[in-house]
């Protein structure tokens, strides 16, 4: 059997890996030169190289010693792990013997073609992703882990996730940081206890807040509310869109349409990752992972259902599910480990329906990965909240900020 794989960000490559453990002959093509998509290239890994040093900094900063690193020493650390997981990727491809093609590939009736040649395919998984928008005058989020340019005052236009992050990081490095907002508070269509910490939080750390405004672009200059601002830099935070040039036939509204077992509305194609609407890594791994287990004759169902998702400020904004319901809340001054640490920023939140069953969360903490992971787990296996508080869980730790809250959540 011979399968196709369009693109090598984490859908594509983890689809590749399974669909060749399963027996296939594997071809994936990528039109770059590099290997491993937005989330190697320009995304998630850079961006946490960057901000790692600055966890660090953070930390000792906490316990009254200052550390303080340049933009420049993180741009450096940024692309030395860019380049050593790039190259990973396409050893982890060569030594599972998976052929890469570099070139620009397109769909003609159900058929592949890279570079006016047809390749021969008994299942195709197009696994192209996500691209930057297109904007003038000046750069996207994805830019700054290569940007040269020495910049003090920068502006963030958007104050979601990108512009938390991305806020966070900048001035955590020393930067003069505006955030332009269109909304009240940060991160739109969060839960309404994390937006207010966050802004609350923001303010504290000295980045400009500009809320209930919107940035107007024009000749490399920005304008807020009628008010010209001195800026080095501006940088879209927002706007990624879908990228789906040559594969026009399996698209609907922008994205490309599939079902729960990852098949595409074409016979034998089938899709994953970013370019099915999801915007996470690891979103776009599970998804591969299924797309190449039912490409090969297999028949998975993807669960998308309790997905945790993090932003990688200090402390940890985490969340999973819906925080609607009956809900209760823990503030990290009440964790004793937060405290001997003095890391006593922001709460744990958990909600739960009439049933007792957990709905959603938020960690706004140190460790809110690790915490709203757990929470998460709880989900997917259906535990009750009666049930859960019998989870013995160690002492200090940050970890029991879940269980004082599931116990305030008891019916």
């Amino acid at each position: 059997m011979k399968v196709t794989i369009i693109g090598s960000g984490p859908a594509g490559l983890y689809a590749a890996l399974v669909a060749q453990r399963n027996g296939a002959k594997v071809t994936l093509v990528e039109k770059s030169e590099r290997l491993g998509g937005t989330c190697v290239l320009y995304g998630c890994i850079p961006s946490k190289a960057m901000l790692a040093p600055l966890g660090l900094a953070y930390s000792l900063n906490r316990l009254g010693r200052e550390v303080k690193f340049t933009f420049q020493e993180l741009r450096s650390l940024s692309m030395s792990t860019v380049d050593r997981v790039s190259k990973a990727v396409s050893l982890t491809l060569e030594s599972a013997g998976i052929d890469v093609v570099h070139g620009n590939a397109e769909l003609r009736s159900g058929k592949v073609h890279v570079g006016g040649e047809q390749i021969p395919s008994d299942a195709v998984i197009v696994a192209t992703g996500t691209r930057k928008p297109d904007i003038k005058y000046t750069v996207a989020s994805d830019d700054l882990p290569y940007y040269e340019t020495d910049f003090n005052k920068v502006v963030l236009i958007g104050g979601g996730v990108g512009g938390v992050e991305y806020g966070w990081l900048l001035r955590m490095a020393g930067k003069e940081v505006t955030i332009v907002e269109k909304d009240s508070l940060l991160l739109p269509g969060h839960d309404q206890d994390l937006r207010t910490s966050v802004t609350s939080y923001f303010r504290r750390m000295g980045v400009n807040l500009m809320l209930n405004s919107i940035a107007k672009l024009e000749n490399g200059s920005v304008t807020v509310n009628g008010e010209k601002l001195d800026a080095d830099l501006v940088v879209m935070t927002f706007g990624r869109k879908f990228e789906t040039f040559g594969f026009d036939e399996l698209t609907s509204e922008g994205k490309i349409e599939v079902d729960e077992f990852m098949r595409t509305k074409v016979n034998g194609i089938y899709a994953a990752g970013d370019v099915t609407g999801s915007y996470t890594a690891h979103e776009a791994i599970h998804k591969g992972f299924v797309a190449g287990i039912n490409a090969t004759g297999g028949r998975k169902k993807y669960e998308g259902n309790a997905i945790p998702k993090v932003i990688y400020t200090e402390p940890q904004i985490a969340y999973v599910g819906r925080t609607e319901g009956i809900c209760r809340k823990t503030n990290m001054t009440e964790i004793v480990r937060a405290v001997a640490e003095k890391r006593t920023e922001g709460f744990v939140k958990i909600c739960r329906d009439e049933q007792g069953r957990i709905t959603g969360g938020v960690a706004f903490s140190e460790r809110g990965e690790e915490i709203i992971t757990f929470v998460s787990t709880l989900m997917r296996i259906g535990v009750k909240v009666s049930d859960a508080i019998d989870v013995v869980l160690p002492h200090p730790s940050y970890l029991e900020a879940v269980w004082e809250t599931l116990l305030r959540l008891q019916p």
